[in-house]
């Protein structure tokens, strides 16, 4: 086989790859990460590589010159991916203003479609080139798909690892589209010098509007998404903000170094009247303005977060204490290797809308019991839906939490549950009358969350989904 067709094959996959991984980044500042929109990514992904490998087996049999068809196609591919960062920026923010799910499954179609099929429109030509006979084509194609796939997974780990987090998204598809271009241009000997002036005005934009993002304070692009920090001003204050794909994690006031979110002034309450010196664990940093609560209390506070990027943004924008000792780990990983025990625990585990359910199973919540000292709470920040179907996932948190021997109780600033957070307050002990105590309304289940059954990302599905759309309404207009 023809190996320069083979080192094309595996950057083509490659690309493909990292499409849909950049592709899927791109979508959540406006729709998030939830499970709706990874599977419109998968499924929109899925539909363009079929109607690319169906279209891709009509050209090579209408082709009288198969090189230079594939170049051609290639350096389409090479030119949807260089307009992927203009198509988020630009278009899929305005195609929002429509319903949720046909805004999300159009923005997908209108980015990701074009480049996916043109990459897998590829493959049959490849093939058809390295194939001498028909007795060949078997061979060559198990070789072509097997280098594809291949370069698929270089490109899964080199972006997630690397490239998203260190580069940005737009860099990382610039960079894949034009070793795309170039690769194709000097292994198929073909040059067009219409499509490159195209992709090196595309690149030039693309590298100016990456210049304007610098006028926030921090920026950071990865496979976990989104990261900024950025001042607002709001009725003569200057409130920065920690976000995270383009939903706000944390508020301060940068004149107090105090947080501005109503749940805080909960948690401030329900972290009150313990000793100086008791310990407390805080699983999601945020932006660290619930550890400095603690540590402003005297409690000895350690701190998780998967994010390093997080960990970074509290320690250098948002005045994280010193003496609050944080670990870059995954919440449920720390708890399983974990020998301290604690008199307070603050699970706040959000990233954007979302609730990660591996930190709140039955099993991990039997572990943490053995991390606990007599008299310890746990405080669970939640979502504010409590009553119907969106209520669904807190019910099954309560039952969880229940299942295990814990009392349970809510607080909350609001009784609206479409504007507020609820605290759930849960202990081995009873507990005594709380302030900002309310009493939702739960339905009624037998379900609880469990590593063999993960509930809780399908059954808060609709409830995140709320909260996202009236986010998005009041803060950005859409």
């Amino acid at each position: 086989m023809k190996k320069q067709l083979l080192v094309l094959s595996c950057i083509e996959g490659a690309t493909v790859m990292a499409v849909e991984l950049c592709g899927a980044r791109l979508l959540s500042p406006v729709f998030g990460s939830s499970l709706y929109v990874w599977a419109s990514v998968l499924g929109i992904t899925l539909l363009a590589l079929a109607s690319g490998y169906f279209t891709g087996g009509w050209w090579s049999a209408k082709s009288k010159d198969p090189a230079k068809r594939l170049f051609l196609i290639l350096s389409f591919a090479a030119l949807s991916v260089l307009l992927m960062p203009f198509t988020a920026e630009y278009l899929v923010p305005r195609i929002a203003y429509i319903s949720f799910f046909p805004a999300m499954i159009g923005a997908t179609v209108l980015l990701l479609f074009a480049p996916v099929f043109f990459l897998g429109a590829t493959s049959p030509l490849f093939v058809m080139l390295q194939s001498k006979s028909q007795a060949d084509a078997g061979k060559v194609s198990g070789g072509v798909y097997a280098i594809s796939t291949l370069g698929g997974i270089l490109a899964t780990f080199g972006c997630g690892f690397y490239l998203m987090p260190q580069l940005g998204l737009k860099i990382t598809l610039l960079s894949f589209g034009i070793l795309l271009f170039v690769s194709s241009a000097l292994l198929l000997w073909k040059f067009l010098f219409t499509h490159a002036l195209i992709a090196s005005g595309l690149v030039v934009l693309n590298l100016q509007s990456q210049l304007k993002n610098q006028a926030l304070l921090y920026l950071s692009e990865g496979i976990m998404g989104r990261v900024e920090v950025e001042d607002l001003n709001y009725n003569q204050k200057t409130i920065r903000l920690l976000k995270v794909n383009d939903i706000i994690q944390s508020e301060m006031d940068l004149a107090t170094g105090q947080s501005v979110s109503e749940y805080v002034r909960v948690f401030d309450s329900l972290c009150s009247g313990f000793a100086p010196g008791s310990k407390a664990l805080v699983l999601g940093l945020g932006a660290g303005l619930t550890s400095n609560v603690l540590s402003d209390k005297k409690f000895q506070v350690q701190a998780v977060e998967f994010d390093d990027r997080v960990i970074y943004a509290a320690q250098h924008y948002f005045g994280l204490d010193k003496k609050v000792k944080v670990f870059n780990d995954d919440a449920r990983h720390f708890l399983n290797a974990n020998q301290t025990s604690y008199d307070l625990v603050l699970a706040d585990v959000f990233k954007a809308e979302e609730q990660p359910s591996h930190v709140i199973t039955t099993e991990s919540l039997s572990k943490l019991k053995t991390q606990l000292s007599k008299k310890a709470r746990i405080l669970i920040n939640w979502h504010g839906y409590s009553s119907g179907e969106l209520g669904k996932g807190t019910s099954i948190l309560y039952h969880t939490l229940l299942k295990q021997g814990f009392h349970i109780k809510f607080c909350s600033y609001s009784n609206d549950e479409h504007h507020r957070n609820l605290m759930l307050v849960a202990s081995l002990e009873k507990l005594p009358e709380l302030a900002f105590e309310v009493h939702p309304d739960l339905e009624k289940t037998t379900l609880v969350n469990t590593d063999d059954q993960p509930l809780l990302e399908e059954a808060n599905a609709l409830a995140n989904l709320s909260w996202r759309n009236l986010y998005l309404r009041h803060y950005t207009g859409q």
